[in-house]
């Protein structure tokens, strides 16, 4: 590092050694550099300049990415302030701890008029800035904004490294007022400006005396100085866990925060700036001034959630509340504009209290009675947020399930009891329920427990439901829509019906859910209507049932991303004995401390009820981070009478300071769940976040509150658990208490009479489950057979010489392919005597003459033969396949093993998630996969599912437009009959005059025979079916690319499609032609009368709403088909 003493003109009294950790502050610049630059590329406009600075540029975190877009936008909105404000006077906009900051570029290449007449001067250390001014002056997008005059470049002092009419960099420590003020006015005459001053960051890493100096000395450069601050601060004590995080960040890189606890919160900061001379101090943290309406509306917040998904809020609330704006003056004219200050009229629309703090205390008497005993967790069971909690049924154990890990969403659970019981195993949740996170279990008031939705990823919300019956979990009724960080309370309906209500919630990134469902067990969700004053959409509340059909709600957050105010009652309307509606009124009962009441309305927060009061535990507030005195919050007052609609029930909130030993670390109270036990304490498991760029924070252990008086009778440990089953396919639904989706109409096996009985399927296009057809030679029943044309046509010469005949002789058809490395294969068959119909013709790299001899279309469908697309030989393993449909007919050959096909008529369509244009659905129709008996699927509501279950021998007629999925059936129960190579098979006297089996049972187990020369296989779940497609419909209704290996579709829906796309284009293309221009310019006309009014395109509501009404007319049309 350069000695500071080369400092140009300075004299010796002019010169300060540089601090030990200048080098490492000077570091700090890179980072921030580049995070500006990522966020600039993505929600700024263009020109770019920071990234002219940054070295590399690495995309952020959406955390990162919105936080540095906040403080970004805050000076930007402090220095647009101050330019736009009425002044005589020039100005001047000092940026102290400038680093690669490129604001003044941006200023001067966006807003030139509004810079007129003013200058940006950065300051910092002399190394950084002759690096900036290199870069500067070797960057024409920079350099050409700068106009330099002859007088600006004689006499300067060689550390005002650039000195233009409308910028100046200067290289000094700030530490350094004697040399800083003798550079400054060789560039700026400073009495005659109005100045503003900028410290963003910079002061924290200062000594903290230096700092103060720097701030004061400000003060006296001009009359009219305005300093704006942008800095860390404390809203809590040292030991909060983000607080921590951050502050142990920088120590770490060497560049501790001097000023964080020095001057923690506003009032330190407003005695601050006011001992230094500055008469109006504005104070906010920018979680405050995210809200602010002075600064942001409600629609640009939103606007934000459309530049990336977004759903890290604790997140960056955590940090803006870490971090505050300052604004001091010492004029007479003030810069910002005024507050809007709100009195809390009444508790729906309050953002402050009117209550005095003389009145009530803010802590609740009864909060010494509580303490916290903390468990450690050995292993990572508990390293989870955004999890949910719930009761082991039968036990005093609580687990938590999901939740997001150090990499991705969980699948896995945790559990906890004391460790004295001896109770049995706990059953939790499987794991092919699915990784999630931001869910919500809750215990019904039956007490069985029930899961609803959930999200992968902010773009990946969960629509599935899951019920606990004793020890199974049972797949109920899909939500309508995928919603995550919504909220359930379980009510009790007439006839002792235990349902619930699902309330809140976002439906995806930029958009909150509107609708409140209600879950009935006969009768799955259905939204409700919604009766009285309705309060704000919102995702994250307290939803709370305070009896059988009643609660309270509060908090939440709305969809710009600010915290509900105000407290909500709520009842379910009944007549007639159904449930007819939800009906919401304001509650203006709550009365409170002003301490507590700030922190009341939360987002993210546990609750539970102790004796007559309820506790609020956590989360994030309307200041963002909550101190340590107000994290646990009890509301007591007159739940009795909460029922009854006609009296207003009085509410009091006060602060819970459990009592902790020393070695009772802090739990980080955000993401976490809560749970009461049997014996009335509550475990709080999980919780944490990815705190910034500082680092993930988890907490790894178990917090036990309970009451001191009761005491805790055992330790908590976390216990093994496994997993519960799936219900078997043939459970009586009454034991599970909920109208499970049936299991679809079974298509029965029949052995055809003749060509008549298929003819007839066809023409009511209705799938036909055959059974009892001959298929020709034996050969394809034969393992070695099949082994010879896998290693014929599917291998390298590489792969060839590596399986010799020795090798692969003893190699199931499982090995083989797994060597091949492919799960599945098909070969191409020309059937003697049929001619394929296809427009392209098969490929001729498949088509083995060997395959062809072995197969032959049965005699009873021997009518296909003249309309043939394809015929193809399909050997896989342990595949399922997804739900798709074909426009041609086909019937699929059951070889070897067996497969259980789920069949959907052409009228589902709509409901099976099929994307626009594609004949493969995105709907896992499967819960699971792996080769059981028990392959458990679960159809979308209103749909028809039909079931074919094909063994050896039966074959499957599925009609022209039905959508089909598959999986590998291997049923457990015939383990002792089944062949050894997983093909059931006659007796064969003889290779080339047998047949398939004719067995017509589908739960059948005949003990049969093998063939001599088949080997046991090694796996159970190879299967091999001959698929043959064939067209019933004119060649001319196909699209043109219809191939014989592809899924086409009806030319009329692709033309379909191309005529939407231009009815949408009608709406949104221009409907108002520009006039001439003439010379480059719009040339004047007298025909156009107001032609400043006119419009250029049709509103984006107006298209909305008329190709809404188009796409009504259209489903009207194909109702009336």
């Amino acid at each position: 590092m350069r000695p500071s003493g080369n400092n140009g003109g300075g004299s010796d009294e002019d010169v300060l050694p540089y601090e030990r950790n200048a080098g490492l502050i000077m570091a700090t610049n890179n980072a921030t550099t580049a995070f500006k630059a990522s966020t600039e590329r993505l929600y700024l406009s263009k020109p770019h300049f920071h990234k002219f600075f940054a070295k590399k540029v690495k995309r952020a975190s959406a955390a990162v990415h919105r936080g540095y877009w906040l403080r970004m936008r805050a000076i930007k909105w402090v220095i647009q302030q101050f330019l736009e404000r009425p002044s005589d006077q020039n100005k001047v906009v000092i940026n102290f701890g400038a680093g690669y900051d490129s604001l003044p570029f941006r200023w001067l290449s966006q807003e030139a008029g509004l810079c007129s007449g003013a200058k940006f001067i950065d300051v910092d250390y002399d190394l950084v800035m002759e690096t900036k001014r290199d870069i500067i002056m070797s960057t024409p997008e920079l350099r050409d904004l700068l106009h330099f005059s002859a007088l600006s470049s004689l006499g300067s002092d060689p550390c005002v490294l650039v000195d233009s009419e409308e910028y100046a960099a200067i290289g000094c420590d700030m530490r350094n007022l004697q040399r800083l003020e003798r550079l400054l006015k060789s560039v700026i005459n400073l009495d005659e400006c109005s100045v503003l001053c900028i410290a963003e960051d910079s002061t924290s890493f200062m000594p903290v005396s230096a700092a103060d100096t720097l701030i004061s000395w400000c003060a006296r450069l001009s009359k009219d100085v305005t300093f704006c601050l942008l800095e860390p601060c404390s809203p809590d004590q040292p030991d909060n866990p983000f607080t921590r995080k951050m502050t142990d960040h920088y120590t770490g890189l060497g560049t501790p925060l001097k000023s964080i606890f020095q001057y923690p919160d506003d009032r330190s900061q407003i005695q601050r700036f006011s001992n230094a001379s500055f008469t109006q101090i504005d104070y906010q943290s920018l979680w405050e001034f995210w809200a602010d309406p002075r600064f942001l509306s409600p629609s640009q917040r939103m606007e934000l959630d459309h530049v990336e998904p977004f759903d890290d809020w604790e997140e960056f609330a955590l940090w803006a509340s870490h971090y505050c704006l300052v604004i001091a003056q010492n004029g007479g004219h003030p810069v910002l504009p005024g507050k809007l200050i709100k009195s809390r009229a009444n508790s729906v629309s309050s953002e402050a209290s009117d209550i005095s703090a003389r009145t009530s205390s803010p802590c609740n008497p009864d909060s010494e009675h509580f303490a916290y005993r903390y468990y450690n967790d050995p292993g990572e069971l508990c390293q989870r947020h955004h999890g949910s909690a719930y009761p082991i049924p039968d036990q005093d154990a609580v687990a938590i399930f999901g939740g997001a890990g150090s990499k991705s969403c969980l699948s896995t659970s945790a559990v906890c009891r004391p460790r004295h019981l001896n109770d049995e195993t706990p059953i939790v949740l499987p794991p092919e329920v699915g990784a999630r996170c931001c869910h919500v279990i809750t215990a019904l008031n039956n007490g069985d427990n029930i899961l609803v939705g959930g999200r992968l990823s902010p773009t990946q919300p969960l629509k599935d439901c899951w019920l606990q019956k004793g020890n199974i979990w049972y797949r109920i009724h899909d939500l309508p829509e995928g919603r995550y960080r919504h909220r359930l309370a379980p009510v009790t309906l007439p006839d002792n019906v235990f349902g619930a209500i699902c309330f809140g919630g976002k439906v995806n990134p930029t958009k909150v859910a509107t609708d409140v469902l209600l879950w009935e067990p006969n009768k799955g969700w259905r939204e409700l209507r919604l009766f009285g004053k309705e309060p704000k959409p919102r995702f994250g509340p307290n939803f709370i049932c305070l009896g059988f059909n009643h609660g309270l709600l509060f908090g939440g957050m709305r969809q710009d991303g600010v915290i509900c105010q105000g407290i909500w009652r709520w009842r379910l309307v009944i007549r007639d004995n159904t449930v007819q509606a939800l009906r919401f009124r304001p509650s203006h009962g709550l009365d409170t401390s002003i301490g507590s009441y700030q922190h009341f309305a939360r987002f993210g927060a546990s609750y539970g009820f102790v004796q007559d009061y309820l506790l609020i535990i956590g989360g994030i507030g309307r200041l963002g981070c909550i101190p340590k005195t107000y994290e646990i919050l009890s509301l007591d007052g007159s739940f009795s009478t909460w029922h009854d609609e006609s009296k207003e029930p009085s509410f009091r909130v006060s602060a819970v300071e459990a009592m902790c030993s020393q070695d009772c670390p802090r739990p980080f109270l955000v993401g976490h769940s809560t749970l009461r036990t049997r014996t009335g304490m509550y475990v709080i498991l999980g919780g944490g976040a990815d705190c910034f760029n500082y680092g993930e924070y988890f907490n790894k252990g178990i917090w036990v509150l309970y009451e001191k008086e009761a005491g805790l009778a055992a330790d908590w440990v976390i216990v093994p658990s496994k997993a519960s089953r799936y219900p078997p396919a043939n459970s009586d639904s009454s034991f599970t208490a909920v109208d499970r989706r049936p299991e679809g109409v079974l298509i029965a096996p029949a052995v055809l009479t003749g060509p008549e009985d298929f003819h007839a399927a066809v023409r009511v296009s209705r799938p036909l489950h055959m059974s009892g057809l001959e298929l020709g030679a034996c050969g394809l029943q034969s393992v070695d057979f099949l082994k010879a044309a896998l290693l014929q046509n599917s291998m390298s010469e590489e792969m060839s010489s590596a399986l010799e005949n020795p090798t692969h002789a003893h190699m199931s058809l499982v090995e083989i392919l797994d060597a091949l490395g492919m799960a599945s294969t098909t070969f191409d068959i020309r059937c003697p005597g049929a001619k394929l119909k296809g427009s392209n013709p098969v490929c001729p790299t498949k088509v083995q003459s060997d395959i062809d001899e072995e197969f032959q279309i049965p005699t009873q469908l021997s009518s296909v033969s003249s309309l043939l697309h394809s015929v193809r030989l399909v050997i896989s393993k342990k595949i399922s396949t997804k739900l798709q449909y074909n426009a041609t007919g086909n019937i699929v050959f059951q070889v070897h093993g067996a497969r259980k096909l789920l069949l959907f008529p052409p009228g589902d369509q709509s409901k099976l998630e099929f994307p626009p244009g594609a004949n493969t659905s995105n709907l896992d129709i499967f819960c699971d996969k792996t080769p059981l008996h028990e392959h458990i699927f679960y159809a979308p509501s209103g749909t028809s599912p039909h079931i074919a279950i094909l063994k050896p021998g039966d074959a499957l007629f599925i009609p022209p437009f039905w959508s089909v999925a598959s999986v590998t059936f291997v049923d457990s129960s015939n383990d002792k009959d089944r062949l050894g190579n997983g093909a059931s098979s006659p007796s064969i006297p003889s290779e080339k005059s047998s047949h398939l089996s004719r067995n017509g049972s589908i739960s059948g187990s005949e003990c049969v025979s093998d063939c001599k020369e088949t080997p046991r296989m090694q796996d159970d779940w190879v299967d091999v079916t001959v698929n043959l497609s064939f067209r019933n419909l004119p060649h001319h209704l196909f699209c043109a690319s219809f191939s014989h290996d592809s899924h086409n579709d009806l030319v009329a829906y692709k033309e379909g499609r191309r005529d939407l796309e231009s009815v949408v284009k009608r709406f949104t293309s221009n409907v108002c032609h520009s006039t001439p221009r003439q010379n480059g310019q719009t040339a004047p006309t007298k025909s156009v009368v107001g032609s400043d009014l006119m419009l250029t395109n049709i509103p984006k509501d107006v298209a909305k709403a008329y190709l809404q009404r188009l796409g009504k007319e259209l489903l009207m049309m194909a109702d009336e088909l």
